[in-house]
């Protein structure tokens, strides 16, 4: 009978690590033109990762502008409409930041989802008002 000494490294039988998740979103079109007297636009976003994104929209100036949906959730490879209202009033440097992270397999509650200060991505669509 011939025994055979096997050696190993604890370290190199560890299972490899999982992937990094892609996330990613874009929004289209890429900026938001409106009149002195207000208007509305409607955009896209899509969810070009390849999991579920929970995503919030903020504003620099909430007096003005209104955004439908504020919070939401979008799964990988979907897309749904965000609207942008304007009230009449004069011209600022204004834009909106749409903000995302990856969303977990238990949340269900957009605005809880972002109750923690972790973000992934962010993009800036700036608001532009033509007389």
């Amino acid at each position: 009978m011939l025994l055979v000494k096997v050696e190993y490294n604890i370290d190199t039988c560890r299972a490899p690590p999982a992937p990094p998740s892609h996330i990613g979103l874009q929004v289209y079109p890429r900026f938001a033109e409106f009149i002195t007297l207000g208007g509305a636009t409607k955009h896209t976003l899509t969810n070009t990762g390849a999991t579920r994104l929970v995503i919030k929209i903020k504003c620099t100036n909430n007096r003005l502008y209104k955004v439908s949906p504020v919070y939401s959730f979008l799964d990988a490879g979907s897309s749904h409409d965000l609207e942008i209202f304007r009230e009449e009033g004069s011209s600022g440097n204004d834009k909106l930041l749409v903000i995302y992270k990856e969303a977990k397999i238990d949340d269900n509650d957009p605005r809880i989802a972002f109750t923690a200060d972790t973000t992934s991505g962010r993009i800036v669509l700036p608001l532009i008002v033509v007389s």
